[in-house]
């Protein structure tokens, strides 16, 4: 009898996988699935098995997790840095051992760094450090670019030193941060005019302007809120969906109009849209040093999830 083979596309997902001993006998491994070769299990240890002994295996389908919840921490990390990438897509990516090489004309540094993936925690985030490394210096060398990290804490710490070690500089941290989605009301200030499109105008595309953000913005389906004042947009948020999660980003208030409550009013209207596009959870990321915007993210029910840094090889 052919041997059921672990589906491919369910890494992160949990399994019960029955194993027949060689000796006799049967055995049980429960967790979340790392590779096809190892699960991670309640107390966060992963668990290796043989493949070829898998006599049996079942999903064990749970409710939907809570935003930063269910998985274990490292595949929780995973799991959103890689909704933020596919929510803030580059104009240009390729896989190079583990490492996701991104490039948008250095528009952002979330579009144009080098974010570790499943694969290079299997490895070990230093396996054939060297040689990758030399590879993804070209790859950023040949489009005018430095080489940046973006480093999720405390998971990539050591990588974190390695690249510290050998002349890599701190541009930034940042926070992750994730909420639940819950109905509720908000207020629109009054004088301004809540909007909601499928793509930038052009004057929310100038709050604030940044040229070239706009390839990346169209990258993938999003949704552009804004609240105008006299047909001048003011204030932004933007929204895209995937997974079920909704990716806030580019929130903006401008100068002249803060205070009002236009920044807590923008970040509802984003929050509520998303659940009308079908979002359960949603996640954003801010400079750990925006004590303002973190108040109003934590005011809106985001928690903390985990830090991570951008560093720049020079």
């Amino acid at each position: 009898m052919e041997k059921p083979a672990l589906p491919t596309d369910r890494i992160g997902a949990r399994f019960s996988i029955r194993l027949k001993d060689p000796t006799g006998g049967y055995r049980d491994v429960v967790g979340h699935l790392k590779t096809q070769t190892s699960v991670i299990d309640r107390h966060g240890v992963e668990k290796h098995f043989n493949p070829n002994e898998i006599s049996a295996w079942r999903e064990i389908l749970e409710r939907p997790h809570l935003a930063g919840k269910g998985a274990p921490f490292s595949l929780r990390v995973l799991e959103l840095d890689q909704i933020c990438n596919s929510t803030w897509p580059p104009l240009h990516s390729q896989i190079s051992e583990g490492w996701l090489l991104r490039s948008a004309n250095g528009v952002t540094n979330r579009a144009n760094s080098v974010l570790p993936l499943a694969k290079s925690f299997e490895s070990g985030l230093l396996t054939n450090f060297e040689s990758n490394f030399a590879l993804t210096s070209k790859y950023y060398q040949d489009r005018g670019l430095p080489v940046i990290f973006q480093l999720a804490l405390p998971i990539t710490q050591n990588l974190l030193d390695h690249v510290l070690s050998i002349g890599g500089v701190r541009l930034m941290t940042a926070n992750t941060m994730v909420t639940d989605l819950v109905e509720s009301e908000f207020n629109i200030p009054a004088q301004f005019e809540l909007r909601c499109e499928s793509e930038p105008s052009l004057l929310w595309l100038a709050c604030p302007d940044a040229p070239g953000l706009e390839k990346i913005l169209v990258g993938c389906a999003a949704s552009y809120l804004s609240f105008s004042l006299a047909n001048q947009v003011v204030a932004t948020a933007r929204i895209a969906i995937t997974e079920k999660w909704a990716s806030i980003t580019r929130v903006y208030v401008q100068a002249s109009v803060r205070g009002q409550g236009l920044g807590k009013a923008i970040v509802a209207a984003a929050l509520q849209e998303s659940i009308k596009q079908g979002a359960t959870k949603a996640v954003l990321q801010v400079e750990s040093q925006n004590d303002v915007a973190i108040s109003i993210y934590e005011a809106a029910g985001f928690n903390f999830h985990h830090e991570y840094t951008y560093v720049e090889m020079r």
